[in-house]
């Protein structure tokens, strides 16, 4: 009797399908993994825990990162590798591993070469990761997308730096560099093609995709770029003044006061003995998310001993170098409705502080002294504008949520947009407005304005509701705008246009770039989805 244990058919030199997953062989390695549904008659080849760096451990903490080396073995693609070493969502146990170079890679397709997505998650620099749940990719997917996930490194261990040789700063943010190198090196073995990878991120996931747009050590490693909620002028994603966080660090642990000393000793202590000094909302100080985060990006000093990231600050960057990359960048309308809800669950001090300081309503890179004529003219503008004289409470609250998302999206955003419209590529600029059953970030927190708050966009474009338990009727308006979001953002990863044509998802509807607009700044509407410029009237154009 003879028994067939499994049935295996090489289809191509690189894909071997196998009963127990596809088993792709890279220029890395071998990897094996697994088939996922996305749908009635679709399915996807999923590859998780792909290590492309060496683990940032030992003398390699503080560095950039190193390539992992390649592997003879088939490695098991079923599984996620470790998150990066966080504050649990009980803001009290701590998780996942300072091993945690990790990428995912989703494919519908393994043999031919498809545009690649290169997510990079959000999480004020200190959270999250490049998970499945909850960035189940399969709406992109089925738009013939190769989507890639990523995690890097946080907090301290992050973006620690002693603004000189011995800790130059910025490993997170080289970590996604090193994981677009890896993408170009492999992803066509995936079925993506190395030659259009868009990468995407939201809050401080888009504030690193802006970073990799200025970044001469990024050039070439992507070919278009969209920026959600996050950009490198929000108040809290360039850090400054980094030396001093990295003293007090050292200082806390009892160590020298020399960076040359102490670094060392610092790549000595357990890995998660770093994470309680790492900030989450509760140890953020008043006020929180409209200054900079200790462990944030920072100028790299010009004696370093390995590549640089950022050579300059983030602002002159944007006004001096010549862009080639299509752009797109946005926000929601009640972006800071999310920050302002979580404040007042967690600290019911935070009216009474800005009333009894109002200083803290001045922007913190606008550099005033304070007590000067010019804080007193800016406080009082800002009170009359935002609150008609009122005191901060609960009678403005909708005002207060106004203020936030001004501060910290709206008006960065705007004059990102505008800067980089100047530049060579088209900037596409787009307002998220829509409200309806996907809004869960919204729902969760029991936010009853109108509008979409901050990370609300994110479900129309992953099956986050899935994952979430969370069903949503299959009449509902919201799945015809989530998949009207899917065609546009996938459109501008194939064609570098979210609008390329004739269209019957999108209602012919047409989105011109910055450049293109009847006025110097055009944007997207999603929600009503009009365009209209910013500072005239609205364009009849509906789209919902």
């Amino acid at each position: 009797m003879i028994s067939f244990v499994a049935l295996v058919v090489v289809i191509v030199p690189s894909v071997v399908f196998a009963e127990d997953g596809p088993i792709i062989s890279s220029p890395s390695g071998k990897i094996q993994g697994t088939v996922e549904s996305c749908g009635m008659f679709c399915t996807y080849y999923s590859f998780k825990g792909i290590p492309y760096a060496l683990p940032p451990v030992g003398a390699l903490r503080f560095r950039n990162p190193v390539a992992h080396p390649d592997w003879s073995d088939v490695r098991d693609g079923s599984q996620h590798g470790a998150k990066c070493l966080q504050v649990g969502t009980n803001l009290e146990e701590i998780i996942g591993d300072e091993d945690c170079l990790f990428l995912n890679v989703y494919s519908e397709n393994v043999i031919g070469l498809h545009p690649v997505m290169f997510w990079i998650h959000g999480g004020a620099f200190s959270a999250g990761a490049g998970d499945f749940e909850p960035f189940d990719p399969q709406k992109l997917i089925r738009e013939g997308i190769t989507v890639v996930t990523v995690n890097y490194r946080l907090g301290a261990l992050g973006f620690l730096s002693t603004a000189d040789q011995y800790a130059q700063g910025n490993w997170g943010l080289k970590d996604c560099i090193e994981a677009l190198r890896w993408i170009k090196r492999n992803i066509a073995s995936f079925g993506g093609d190395p030659d259009n990878v868009t990468i995407f991120g939201n809050s401080a996931g888009a504030s690193l995709v802006h970073y990799l747009y200025l970044s001469e050590l990024a050039d070439g490693l992507f070919h278009k770029a969209i920026a959600q909620s996050g950009n490198v002028l929000m108040p809290f994603a360039f850090q400054s003044n980094p030396s001093f966080y990295a003293d007090r660090l050292a200082a806390a642990f009892g160590l020298s006061n020399d960076s040359a000393v102490y670094v060392g000793e610092l790549r000595n202590l357990p890995a998660n003995s770093f994470i309680p000094w790492q900030e989450n909302l509760p140890t953020i100080p008043v006020p929180r998310y409209l200054r900079p985060l200790d462990f944030s990006p920072s100028v790299e000093p010009s004696n370093s001993p390995e590549a640089r990231a950022l050579t300059d600050k983030p602002k002159h960057l944007m006004e001096t170098r010549t862009h080639y990359v299509p752009f797109m960048i946005g926000y929601n309308d009640l972006e800071g409705s999310f920050f302002t809800t979580l404040e007042q669950l967690i600290d019911q001090t935070v009216w009474e502080q800005f009333n009894s300081q109002p200083q803290l309503l001045i922007p913190f890179f606008w550099n005033i002294e304070n007590g000067s004529s010019s804080s007193l003219s800016v406080i009082s503008a800002f009170q009359q504008y935002y609150f008609n004289d009122k005191p901060i409470d609960s009678s403005v609250d909708f005002e207060w949520a106004q203020y936030y998302g001004d501060h910290i999206f709206r008006f960065p955003t705007d004059y990102t947009a505008q800067v980089h419209a100047r530049g060579q590529a088209p900037v596409y600029y787009y307002q998220f407005s829509y409200d309806g059953d996907l809004n869960l970030y919204k729902k969760l927190f029991m936010i009853t304005h109108p509008g979409a708050v901050h990370c609300d966009e994110l479900p129309y474009m992953f099956e986050i509701a899935t994952q979430m338990g969370i069903s949503i009727a299959a009449d509902s308006h919201a799945l015809t705008v989530s998949n009207r979001v899917v065609r546009m953002w996938t459109n501008f990863a194939k064609y570098g246009v979210p609008s390329p044509g004739d269209d019957t998802i999108l209602q012919n509807v047409n989105w011109p770039s910055i450049q293109e607009g009847p006025n110097d700044v055009t944007l997207m509407d999603i929600g009503l989805l009009m365009w209209h410029n910013l500072q005239n009237s609205y364009a009849a154009n509906p789209f919902v």
